[in-house]
């Protein structure tokens, strides 16, 4: 049992190796991150506009509210969310930041959802305080001038952790696989039925919003593309979660993801934009090691710490 338990430890170990991102290009991506929350934030206000009766809260934690907010309180929210944002930009407390950031959204989002909206921000918003543990906030912060590799001018100051990357591959892998779920149970497999048809058929019958090439895909009348269409979106969605145990085939699911978020904007109009951080972190690395698999970047590493400790340098 001790064998087996030491193997595994040995394999998480590779896993989160490869998993763990450039200190970086990590903090850059915290930097973009939070420009994009400054710069097109998410309107709340809007739900103090809408009549009381309708308010709804979803199952869960927003099932305690009984009345609708207040436009103080999601004027509140704004604000907060806001100051966040500059502090989490500069990197000033960016751990406790980007976890209070995430909660702010979700809050936000929880209020919106209780009127029934529905969008795929989630993933969004918990990524601040995903990566607030992956160490996002370890470069080009107020945090990271405060340690003494970075005092004395080492360019590698700061602290980078593969583990809460390895969980948030796990998180974004589960989040498609509960889409692709749905799909495989409401028929989407069966053979003589057009899902993805149905719904660019809906979406032109009453043109509130469609996507630039729904006209065009509409006049198309291959039944075989159609059903290649929905047999892909469940491979693209369900792949995921399957291939996080091999980060080189994980990246290249992400990528393939990012093509099925372009053909659903293209069709349907959906705007996936936002997700572009989401996945960003997977591939915060040099481009030569995106696709490398468990071990490889662990044995270099593991080879440069032991020229160290044996004083080579």
């Amino acid at each position: 049992m001790s064998k087996i338990l030491a193997v595994f430890s040995a394999f998480i170990d590779r896993l989160c190796e490869s998993y763990t991102a450039s200190p970086v290009a990590l903090s850059i991506i915290r930097i973009v991150f939070a420009l994009h929350v400054l710069i097109f934030p998410v309107d709340y206000k809007w739900v103090a506009e809408v009549p009381g009766a309708f308010f709804r809260p979803p199952p869960g934690p927003f099932a305690i509210f009984t009345d609708a907010p207040s436009l103080e309180l999601l004027v509140l929210l704004e604000i907060i969310r806001a100051a966040l944002a500059v502090a989490l930009l500069v990197g000033f407390h960016t751990k406790s930041v980007s976890v209070a950031l995430s909660v702010v959204m979700v809050v936000g989002s929880g209020f919106t959802h209780s009127y029934g909206k529905v969008d795929h921000f989630i993933l969004y918003e918990l990524l601040p305080a995903a990566m607030a543990f992956a160490g996002w906030g370890s470069r080009y912060s107020l945090d990271s001038r405060g340690t003494p590799n970075f005092r004395r001018g080492n360019k590698t100051a700061g602290f980078v952790a593969g583990f809460p990357m390895l969980l948030w591959s796990l998180t974004v892998g589960f989040a498609l696989f509960t889409a692709a779920v749905p799909k495989v149970l409401t028929g989407w497999l069966d053979p003589s039925r057009q899902a993805t048809r149905g719904y660019l058929a809906r979406d032109l019958s009453d043109p509130v919003k469609v996507g630039p090439m729904a006209e065009l895909l509409g006049t198309v009348q291959i039944d075989a593309f159609w059903k290649f269409l929905d047999y892909a979106t469940i491979f693209a969605e369900g792949i995921v979660i399957v291939s996080v145990l091999v980060p080189a085939l994980f990246r290249l699911s992400i990528l393939l993801i990012l093509g099925f978020h372009a053909g659903v904007y293209l069709a349907l109009g959906i705007d996936f934009a936002h997700y572009l951080l989401v996945y960003a972190v997977f591939f915060a690395f040099p481009f030569h090691v995106w696709f490398s698999f468990p071990g490889s970047r662990f044995k270099r590493h593991r080879g440069r710490r032991v020229a160290l400790q044996s004083g080579v340098r």
